[in-house]
């Protein structure tokens, strides 16, 4: 019990570090995941984590695309999402900071997460965020809390890291009574830990868990939400009305994946629908044997 009550602290650390806020201060199988994230698996510790874009319109023609984010990731994927950046009126992130500072690359965060998604991008072999994305671009627009306003919305929510881990464990065990857990075993873990390639095994194994990124989430969110991810949404959303009455026509919303469905469903309280399918980009290409990750387009195949 104590095994699997460490690797699910683990695990869930790990989903809140990978598609959470970034801190300043064979045959090909998609698993069953949300519209913002998936995983496709080639099997033998193979296959990709991708995000998703996707685009919404309202009865007044103003479009919103949600940009969906894994906190570390190939460089090539922030080289790809940067050129997605360059269409929007306002593109807004996310970023706990002061409002009077700007990221600058390769700039470390103090807090806990911020350490612990660093320590990832090493373990993994991938890039940070805060390396990959130019955040002094024109069109880019701050949508998030301040420091002081994140810690005190905290303190009187009573939340922690160490309290969402609790409460994602309590869930889990239940899922886990239920039949519904998706969590590897220790085996697995051990596995991975000790490859050859321990970088490209436990991406494999993350990017797998991660596709259950909303089922891990449930437990964090509760039924009253929770300050890291839904009352940070309100303040996105806050941003992207005021930028709205700015009359911007074109906008984007850069956040992590986990907070993708309550922003969708904020969206839809405005009066915005989807429209057309998601774009999928790849995050993580974990020796994939696929050049793109849309199954519709046709696909090279590539020697490894």
């Amino acid at each position: 019990m104590r095994i699997h009550a460490f690797l699910n602290c683990l695990l869930t650390t790990t989903t809140i570090a990978l598609s959470t806020a970034p801190t300043l201060h064979a045959t090909d199988k998609a698993s069953k995941d949300s519209k913002f994230l998936r995983f496709i698996d080639e099997g033998r510790d193979r296959g990709r984590l991708d995000t998703s874009i996707v685009h919404y319109k309202n009865a007044d023609g103003v479009e919103v695309a949600l940009i969906s984010a894994v906190h570390i990731g190939d460089k090539s994927y922030y080289r790809d999402l940067q050129k997605d950046f360059a269409q929007y009126d306002s593109l807004l992130y996310e970023m706990i900071k002061d409002k009077d500072t700007s990221p600058a690359p390769g700039e470390r965060g103090t807090s806990m997460l911020s350490m612990f998604q660093r320590f990832l991008k090493d373990t993994l072999a991938l890039e940070f965020q805060l390396d990959g994305i130019d955040y002094t671009r024109k069109n880019f627009v701050h949508a998030d809390m301040d420091p002081k306003t994140f810690f005190e919305t905290q303190k009187k929510k009573g939340e922690s890291l160490l309290s969402m881990m609790f409460k994602s464990m309590k869930h889990e065990m239940k899922r886990q009574r239920e039949g519904k857990s998706t969590q590897p075993s220790v085996f697995e873990l051990i596995r991975a830990l000790t490859s050859k390639d321990s970088s490209r095994s436990l991406k494999y194994l993350f990017g797998k868990q991660l596709s259950d990124m909303e089922g891990m989430l449930a437990g964090i969110e509760g039924d009253d939400g929770s300050v890291i991810v839904s009352e940070r949404n309100k303040v996105a959303i806050q941003v992207l009305e005021k930028e709205m009455k700015k009359g911007r026509k074109k906008l984007g919303i850069f956040y992590g994946a986990a907070h993708m469905p309550d922003m969708e469903k904020r969206l839809q309280k405005m009066g915005f629908a989807q429209v057309g399918k998601p774009r999928w980009l790849v995050a993580w290409d974990i020796g994939s044997r696929l050049e793109r990750p849309d199954p519709k387009i046709p696909v090279q195949r590539r020697r490894i």
